[in-house]
């Protein structure tokens, strides 16, 4: 019989239980942190897909698509994007199922927060006119429909002409409008003027 003060053994086994399940729950919890640092969701891709083709469509009606050699999903990171490291190629199209643009780049990233493509490395874009841009560094926000840089642009005509930004360009995506910025002043082109009309 235990003395006055003691525990008795079943007081004892509680005590044991109680301290092997915290025991457990630190272990546990030590395990999530090192688990957490191992693995950084703004570092660690949720999915790696390999030679992915893409079709985007609304109701029904092709809007664009989409081939990749690798494709990075960080669906988890505290801003969620998509990683294309080993380049991009995309097609554009009108309503009608017409090819209306066309981009290539060696590199390219989407942000699904602020809905921006970035994309790098002998970026060209073209479209069914026969108008091209071509640059080191492209953005295109598909909220406001614009496309802009701020690195060295070359815009080729569909006849030839060539015109070149040293400080990059501002665009709306269907090459409407767009400037090309340079040091000496900014050239406006539209579809109605394919000519400089201001310095």
């Amino acid at each position: 019989m235990p003395s006055e003060g003691m525990a008795t053994p079943t007081e004892m086994m509680k005590a044991g239980k109680y301290f092997l399940l915290l025991l457990w729950l630190f272990s546990c919890s030590n395990d999530m942190q090192v688990i957490h640092k191992i693995v950084d969701p703004d570092e660690e891709p949720d999915l790696t897909a390999y030679n992915m083709e893409m079709v985007y469509s609304d109701s029904a009606v092709l809007q664009m698509r989409m081939k990749a050699p690798v494709i990075k999903q960080f669906s988890s990171a505290k801003e969620p994007k998509d990683s294309f490291p080993e380049g991009i190629h995309v097609w554009m199209y009108e309503k009608t199922g017409a090819l209306k643009a066309e981009i290539t780049a060696n590199w390219a990233l989407h942000d699904h927060t602020t809905k921006t493509w970035e994309a790098r490395s002998n970026v060209v874009i073209s479209n069914s006119k026969g108008e091209k841009l071509e640059s080191e560094q492209m953005f295109w926000n598909q909220e406001k429909g614009t496309v802009y840089s701020s690195k060295f642009t070359k815009y080729t005509s569909p006849t030839g002409n060539i015109a070149t930004g040293r400080n990059g360009m501002f665009a709306k995506q269907d090459f409407s409008e767009f400037k090309l910025l340079s040091g000496y002043g900014t050239m406006i082109f539209s579809e109605k003027e394919n000519e400089e009309i201001a310095r």
